[in-house]
């Protein structure tokens, strides 16, 4: 009889047992749910773990968040990034696929997708996944800008300089686009003269290019005998004679800058500056009349020349044309408000028209632009004389 009850206990027990194993479990869960951090919880810390540069704990905190939550495009997408950052790039591919294959436009994911095959060198997934990216938001500038850089990696010159034009038909003043795009001609442009050097170093157009370059650099001489080398080959190359004759005029040869501005003006008389150039060398040999049709000439340029207007009005005053002279300085005045010769010249007609407000107001711009000029040289010879003190210290 007891060994029934007992039983019968151990029966009623199981059952009660049996009965709230459930109710147990599902406290438990609940219990579980409760105590996990929240999806929001998770990035908030990654983030924070991102912000001090520790991207291995961003990395164990995306890896537990996707344990917790699984099927969430958003962690493995972060994760990916963080992947990137790291360099691990097959990592971060892995990451983004997955994302992809459960949602093939997920935001900016073609993009960061396009980014680990690029830093893999593989370009040709590169394009294709920046192209699905663009598909999708065709105004992607970063997915534009690495599609492009992409194609060149590819030698696919003219698909690069198609998406540098569409991005700079957005933003016109984009100065990473413009600079990979004055890289893009250098490289073209260095190319090809390899190509034609290699072809006749002494060609002609060798001698040209070199010259062009050493102007440039402003190296006279060099320049000169490039080009006298050019003209030996053939004197009637277009444009030499002007290009000889502006190099002369800089290196201050003007005996022989006016020989050769002169048959350049036989090509094109209305050259504007082969006219300003031998103009100046005119007045600077006391020979203003002749230099005042050529400056004339030289003043209707586009963009105008305000060096020209000033010289023109130099020559206008030489000859007592002062109203003439008045109206050129002031234009030469209104394209260069800072070029303090203008202010003085333009002073000193006001005074011969006795207008001594207009000379003093002119003349009081002059000494400050004179005095500014002066202490700008002043502050560069003292830091150079302190660049000096510090080498010679450090050497001893």
């Amino acid at each position: 009889m007891r060994r029934a009850k007992v039983w019968r206990s151990s029966l009623g027990f199981r059952r009660a047992l049996l009965l709230s194993t459930p109710l147990f479990l599902c406290c438990s869960a609940a219990l579980s749910q409760a105590n996990r951090p929240s999806l929001d919880d998770y990035f908030r810390h990654a983030r924070e773990l991102e912000k001090r540069e520790d991207y291995a704990g961003a990395e164990r905190v995306y890896q537990e968040a996707a344990r917790n939550y699984p099927n969430q495009p958003e962690i493995l997408k972060r994760l990916g990034i963080v992947y990137q950052t790291e360099l691990k790039f097959r990592e971060s591919l892995d990451a983004f696929q997955k994302v992809l294959h459960q949602a093939p436009q997920y935001p900016d994911v073609n993009f960061y997708e396009g980014l680990s095959y690029f830093g893999l060198n593989q370009y040709e997934k590169a394009v294709d996944a920046f192209n699905r990216e663009l598909h999708a938001n065709p105004r992607h500038h970063r997915a534009r800008y690495y599609l492009a850089q992409a194609y060149r990696s590819l030698n696919r010159n003219a698909d690069a300089l198609r998406q540098y034009e569409i991005l700079l038909q957005d933003n016109p003043n984009d100065a990473e686009v413009l600079y990979q795009l004055i890289r893009f001609y250098k490289n073209g442009a260095i190319q090809t003269i390899d190509r034609l050097g290699n072809l006749d170093p002494e060609s002609i157009y060798m001698h040209v290019l070199k010259a062009e370059g050493y102007a440039d650099e402003r190296k006279y001489p060099e320049a000169i005998a490039n080009y006298r080398a050019a003209l030996k080959q053939d004197s009637n190359f277009p444009g030499l004679h002007f290009a000889l004759g502006e190099t002369l005029w800089k290196n201050v040869d003007y005996p022989g800058a006016k020989k050769e501005l002169r048959l350049a003006l036989q090509e094109d008389p209305n050259h504007p500056l082969a006219n300003y150039y031998l103009g100046d060398i005119l007045l600077k040999s006391q020979r203003a009349k002749e230099a005042i049709p050529l400056l004339k000439i030289a003043v209707t340029s586009n963009p105008p020349i305000a060096a020209a207007y000033y010289e023109l009005g130099k020559c206008y005053v030489t000859e007592g044309m002062l109203e003439d002279a008045l109206k050129v300085l002031l234009k030469a005045v209104e394209l260069d408000p800072n070029d303090k010769s203008t202010h003085y010249q333009l002073a000193q007609v006001y005074v011969r028209l006795k207008q001594p407000d207009k000379e003093q107001y002119h003349m009081e711009i002059f000494r400050k632009l004179y005095a500014r000029e002066r202490e700008k040289k002043a502050k560069q010879e003292r830091k150079s004389v302190e660049s000096m003190e510090v080498g010679s210290q450090s050497s001893n």
